[in-house]
């Protein structure tokens, strides 16, 4: 049986990584707070092979491989978190942003 695992959303993140759990026990985190955005931030390239989303393949035997991009911060403490949906939110954000710099 696998361990129960909380479900957030990527917005909570900052939070959540306060915290620590020992014996189904939420605690926080020793040392000074994390801040997340002064962390390394590291990628990891995993592949997926036919991808789900795109269907069953037309021709029988053909394999389809998709990268799928992971970010992760590394902080000094050695805490390493995946963050690609709290990275690529705020890298939304940015690009919405340019976007409107560019249509003035």
């Amino acid at each position: 049986m696998s361990l129960p695992i909380t479900s957030f959303p990527s917005s909570a993140l900052p939070h959540q990584v306060q915290l620590t759990s020992k014996g189904f026990v939420e605690k926080r985190r020793k040392g000074p707070p994390v801040d997340l955005s002064k962390c390394a931030l590291l990628e990891m390239v995993q592949y997926v092979c036919n991808p789900p989303d795109e269907g069953v393949p037309e021709v029988a035997g053909q394999i389809t491989i998709r990268p799928v991009v992971r970010l992760f911060r590394r902080c000094a403490n050695g805490l390493t978190v995946e963050t690609t949906a709290w990275d690529r939110r705020d890298q939304g954000k940015a690009e919405s942003g340019t976007k409107a710099d560019v249509k003035k």
